[in-house]
């Protein structure tokens, strides 16, 4: 098993780490902006078409191997196959299911990757201190969204399985982007989960959208350049390279912060109201996270285990 240092964050790893989660909240706007002149499979798969195309610029000027050989090459393949199995089943649990719904369970990803981390990775033990901040901000999480979480009259099981499924889905590909460090670098994860996904969107538009309404208009491109560039080219990379460089279960716990994001920037660009439960879910969500990314060493009792389980 790869060895994971299980070491509070740097304050550089913590700022980027928020820089991203910043840019994924945005992306939540950026996405409703678009699908207002887009169907939602053609704008995806445009989206990841321009990341790939950047991804592939960035690479060649930087002089990033992009192909690989060997056990590289199904590392890069499971990683591709993950990151569009977890964008698709989003995309269609979310359309089964409430939005408040589709983001609680979405963001469960942190508890099933420090799971997963415990067993996978060498030194992130999920510890008591961890454990406890990931409920706390998973409870935040669960505030924030709670006037959301109604289903009405519809049934909204198959949706959140859907969507329980990505988030299971993204957590295992994050572990494995971990266990692919010093191996695969992070431009290359990303840049063949986007070709896949480009691909894969676009064949989707093609049936199934293909006679939909597209309007070019001035928000539809800037929200297509934001979640393509910025949000994907930037922020998947980054995100890689922070989960490379530090322990995953630290770093996946700022993930909790995008949606606190996504609300403040509805708050601001979209005029939707913040209400004072929502405030208390974003203060449970920042101590949470807080406790999780900081303090604390290998040498706490896990949850787990009764002690540290020597893993090799």
């Amino acid at each position: 098993m790869d060895h994971s240092p299980d070491q509070p964050l740097d304050l550089f790893s913590t700022l980027l780490m928020t820089l991203v989660c910043t840019i994924w909240g945005g992306a939540f706007v950026a996405i409703k902006i678009g699908l207002l002149d887009m169907p939602p499979l053609g704008s995806a798969a445009l989206r990841f078409l321009l990341t790939t195309l950047v991804l592939l610029i960035w690479a060649r000027l930087q002089h990033v191997p992009l192909l690989y050989q060997g056990p590289e090459v199904r590392v890069l393949a499971v990683i591709a196959f993950l990151f569009f199995s977890f964008n698709l089943m989003v995309y269609l649990g979310t359309a089964r299911t409430t939005s408040g719904r589709a983001t609680v369970f979405f963001y469960t990803q942190p508890v099933f990757l420090a799971v997963l981390a415990h067993y996978f990775l060498l030194g992130d033990s999920l510890t008591l201190r961890k454990g406890c901040g990931l409920i706390l901000a998973m409870a935040g999480l669960v505030v924030l969204f709670l006037d959301k979480l109604g289903a009405r009259h519809s049934s909204t099981v198959l949706g959140d399985l859907l969507v329980l499924s990505g988030a299971l889905a993204t957590a295992t590909q994050n572990l494995i982007i971990k266990r692919a460090a010093g191996k695969i670098h992070p431009v290359a994860l990303v840049f063949w989960g986007t070709v896949v996904s480009a691909l894969l969107l676009g064949v989707g538009w093609w049936e199934f959208e293909q006679n939909a309404a597209v309007l070019f208009s001035t928000r539809a491109i800037a929200s297509v350049l934001y979640l393509s560039l910025i949000s994907a080219a930037f922020g998947f990379v980054a995100f890689a390279w922070l989960l490379q460089h530090n322990s995953a279960t630290r770093v996946i716990a700022l993930v909790f912060l995008a949606p606190v994001f996504g609300v403040l920037f509805a708050w601001l660009l979209l005029h939707e109201t913040l209400t004072s439960l929502q405030l208390l879910g974003v203060v449970g969500v920042c101590a949470g996270v807080y406790i999780v990314s900081s303090g604390g060493g290998p040498q706490v009792k896990t949850l787990l285990s009764e002690e540290v389980p020597a893993k090799a």
